[in-house]
């Protein structure tokens, strides 16, 4: 017989599951109010953001100490569901006014020098320097203004810690 003392929120999420996983469903908990039930913790709201945007719907309250860990689980999962653009999408978690965790999901890379199947070939390198400049200048426009869109499948992934 173990006793311990957690708080709710981690029973809902994790405990269960944890417990069944580890005893391969041998286990089983009962649970009792304490005599104390309210005690002051240290929480904190983490915040992720994409490109600097806070998304409030994927914003959560976490314990202090484990809040670098679970912004880092979520901006992995993140990256792995968000689909790639033509520009850098940053994935971050804040905490208490600081960045604690962060991923980067990186562009595809549209090739300007080969059209229609055919390389641009030898001659005049001014022109290749020319169109490399020109997708230069339009990558960085668009990662100025470029908003990221999150479909509902990337944040029911999310949702399901």
């Amino acid at each position: 017989m173990f006793t311990a003392r957690i708080p709710w929120a981690e029973v809902v999420t994790d405990f269960h599951d944890e417990l069944k996983s580890t005893t391969a469903g041998f286990a089983s908990y009962d649970t009792t109010e304490d005599k104390n039930p309210l005690e002051q913790a240290s929480l904190c709201k983490v915040e992720i953001m994409l490109n600097g945007d806070t998304v409030e719907p994927l914003s959560f309250v976490a314990h202090s100490k484990v809040a670098g860990q679970q912004g880092r689980s979520v901006c992995k999962k993140l990256e792995d569901v968000l689909p790639r653009q033509q520009f850098k999408i940053a994935v971050q978690a804040k905490a208490q006014g600081k960045i604690i965790a962060r991923a980067t999901v990186n562009p595809y890379r549209k090739d300007v020098l080969t059209k229609g199947g055919k390389t641009m070939g030898g001659g005049d390198v001014s022109r290749k320097k020319k169109l490399l400049e020109k997708q230069k200048a339009g990558k960085k426009r668009m990662n100025s203004s470029g908003k990221v869109q999150l479909s509902q499948a990337a944040f029911n992934s999310v949702i399901t810690r």
